[in-house]
Formats: C-alpha cells, structure tokens, sequence
C-alpha cells in the first residue's frame, strides 16, 4: 500500500523567462566566489534555492505598517532563541532576513491564488486527515481469527492489539493518531479512504505482515486559510526546485 501522489510544480512564472540577464548577474555575483566551498559543503542547491526565494520576495513591497508589525513579531520570536552576535547579523540583516518568508509567500500568492481550487482539488483526497488503529502480526492464520473475534464482539480491537500486535503502534491499543493521509504511515491514506469512521478492513497484506484496520475519525479537508498557505506554499517550493534545476544547467553543479 503506497501513495501515488506526484504533484506537478506551476510553469509560470516560466523559469528562463524569469531568469533575466540582471537577475544571471547578480546570482553569478553573490555566489560566484563561493560556489566552490558551497559545492564542498554540499550546500549549493541549499544557496540557490534561498537565492531565488530571496529574489522572488524583493518583488514584493513589504513596507505597510502592517508588514512593520509582522517583522516585529517575527524579530521578537527570533531573538528569543538566537543572538545576532552568533549570527554575525546586524538588526537590518536581521529583519532583511526575516522578511523573505513572508513576502515570498505574498509572491506566491500573487502569483498563484488564481489556481488554488484547482489544486486543492487535485490534492484533496490526500490532505483529508484521519486516525485510525492498526493490528499487525506475521501469522496470517492468526489475524483472521482476531478479524472475526473483533467482528462478533469478542474482543476489542485495542484489546487484540496489545496482546497479539507486533507494531510500535501496540503499545496504544494500536492508534494511530490524527494526520494527513499523504502522512498516514505504512501507505495507509488510500484504504482508509474507503473506510468509513468505525468501518473494519478485512484481513489484508502490509509488507512482510498481515493487518486489519479501523477507521476511528475522518476530517475533510476544507479550502480554508490554512489549506491556502499550505498549498501557496507547497507550490512555492516545487516552484524554485524548477528555477534551481534550470540554473544548476545554466551555471553547473561543478567548478569548470
């Protein structure tokens, strides 16, 4: 049981397009002299990825009082766990770093909110949340007795999994608690899809073992604020990993 899901990264802005002649400059000035010790360090794609992000939210005017108030939050929460002496920052290098967060996803907001519902419904089945308890064991004989012991009621299934279960889940009565089901271990988002909330799988295969499973709460994914961050976001990243592969031809990953 495994999960299928590719998810496709947005063609637009188109990466050469948005690559201009000023933006190769500047990416060739800023890296340039470091690309060998980045290469080295196994962090060049890490620096370009951040460069792009960095990029794309200086498109962006981030100077409201609003926007003002957000940095504010956002330094007060950083100074907390970090100095700027270890970080060797300054407050301006600071709150220049903390701006490209926010005003990126603004970017990608701009650029993409238009598509949202269509994504969410290409993404739906698998950003639904669920819980469920899971019994695993490697006798098969066995977990078709627990399935129609736990079906006539002569067992609970908590019960048959901290006596017979062999997973970590167990310990729990075998619970497995509330998440995605593109989270969902073992596989497990696509069966408990057709499930419905106290429903009992039959007997099935799972790797090397044999389980049953209970589908004990589901939660539809709705497009609220949230679900739009998190796709803004998710487009946001598969977006730059497009601009990255396009730059990594355009400068190579090596030292010629």
């Amino acid at each position: 049981m495994t999960s299928s899901r590719v998810t496709s990264a947005p063609t637009d802005p188109e990466p050469l397009a948005w690559l201009t002649t000023e933006r190769l400059s500047r990416v060739k000035e800023t890296l340039g002299q470091a690309k060998t010790l980045l290469i080295t360090a196994g962090m060049w794609r890490a620096a370009l990825s951040y460069w792009v992000r960095l990029e794309a939210s200086l498109e962006i005017d981030f100077s409201s009082k609003e926007d003002q108030d957000t940095l504010n939050l956002l330094e007060s929460s950083w100074l907390k766990k970090n100095s700027l002496e270890e970080w060797g920052l300054s407050q301006v290098q600071l709150r220049d770093k903390l701006r490209v967060a926010p005003a990126s996803m603004r970017w990608a907001r701009k650029q993409w909110s238009n598509r949202l519902e269509t994504v969410f419904l290409k993404r739906k089945s698998e950003l639904d949340r669920a819980s469920c308890k899971l019994l695993r064991t490697t006798d098969k004989d066995l977990i078709k007795e627990l399935y129609h012991r736990i079906k006539a009621g002569e067992t609970t299934f908590e019960e048959a999994a901290r006596s017979y279960g062999k997973g970590s889940e167990r310990k729990n009565g075998g619970l497995i608690p509330m998440q995605s089901l593109e989270e969902m271990p073992h596989g497990l988002g696509p069966l408990l899809s057709t499930l419905e909330p106290g429903g009992l799988s039959i007997p099935l295969q799972l790797g090397k073992s044999f389980c049953i499973v209970e589908l004990t709460e589901w939660k539809p994914c709705q497009l609220d604020e949230d679900t739009k961050d998190f796709l803004l976001s998710e487009q946001l990243r598969l977006w730059i990993d497009f601009v990255v592969d396009t730059l990594l031809s355009i400068l190579g990953s090596n030292n010629e």
